[in-house]
């Protein structure tokens, strides 16, 4: 049976110019219109009530079906009243915000799946919008690189997008964590590759399909952007490891599907790749 990925979207995030592009997408040679990623506007209304430019990305995750095991990557945005507060106690006012139909439970029901009958979960890093269900997925056991635990479990002031208070998300699994150091075979057709870059153990994933080999970045690459222009986010780990990945991904795989990007819909309007 052929491998088939389906996108879930559980909620949105307000992301400036400055989380998406590096440099915010500024280059003298390049107009500044052409290299604004999809969805770009000036009238994002944070909780304070202050205006702002930016795009609302989704923030998905992705089911595979095809295999023996229901397979999940990634788990989401949590609650959105935890993530507000949360974001505020550091000094983050970006807006998060759930919309009608954005709902983990709901997106798995499309496909007759339940939380308690996914068998497998990577966490292609530890970055709060990618374990915000965690909790849910009882019967699952949960895929990470050793590298993103550190910074999971006992963030530095320093590294965005981490918070102590979302220890627990990753604390609470510590009987149910396969702990990868490096790439890893998942499955037939399922290959997790560290890239690094964005952040110390960031994965992507590999899937075949009968499209060819999709490769589901994560944070590796944000949005259509990068992939255009070969130009990457605003907030990395280690810049040249990440655009070592960019190189990889673009030699491994037929099909690069970033991962904060409503594009992505226009590129495959149903959501799903290869069924």
């Amino acid at each position: 049976m052929a491998l088939t990925i389906h996108n879930i979207v559980t909620g949105e995030l307000e992301s400036p110019l400055a989380v998406s592009l590096l440099n915010s997408g500024f280059h003298p040679e390049i107009e500044e219109e052409s290299i604004r990623p999809f969805g770009y506007r000036n009238d994002i209304v944070r909780l304070d009530g202050t205006v702002h430019s930016g795009m609302m990305v989704p923030v998905p995750v992705w089911l595979i079906q095809g295999s023996k095991n229901n397979i999940l990557i990634d788990t989401g945005l949590g609650e959105i009243d935890e993530i507000a507060s949360m974001q505020s106690r550091y000094g983050v006012d970006f807006l998060p915000a759930r919309n009608e139909g954005q709902n983990i439970v709901e997106g798995l029901l499309k496909f007759g799946l339940k939380p308690k009958d996914i068998d497998i979960v990577v966490l292609t890093h530890l970055h709060f919008d990618h374990v915000g269900n965690n909790e849910l997925f009882t019967n699952a056991k949960f895929y990470v690189q050793r590298d993103e635990l550190p910074q999971a479990v006992s963030p530095p002031s320093f590294c965005m997008f981490y918070y102590p208070d979302y220890a627990y998300k990753v604390t609470n699994l510590k009987n149910r964590l396969i702990v990868l150091d490096g790439d890893f075979e998942l499955a037939d057709g399922i290959k997790l590759v560290k890239i690094g870059g964005h952040t110390p153990g960031c994965m992507v994933v590999m899937v075949e399909t009968k499209l060819g080999t999709v490769c589901l970045t994560s944070d590796v690459m944000y949005n259509y952007k990068n992939l255009e222009f070969n130009w990457p986010m605003g907030s990395f780990w280690n810049l040249p490891e990440l655009m070592r990945g960019y190189d990889r991904i673009r030699i491994e795989a037929s099909i690069i599907v970033p991962q904060h990007d409503w594009e992505f819909l226009e590129h495959f309007p149903t959501g799903s790749i290869g069924d």
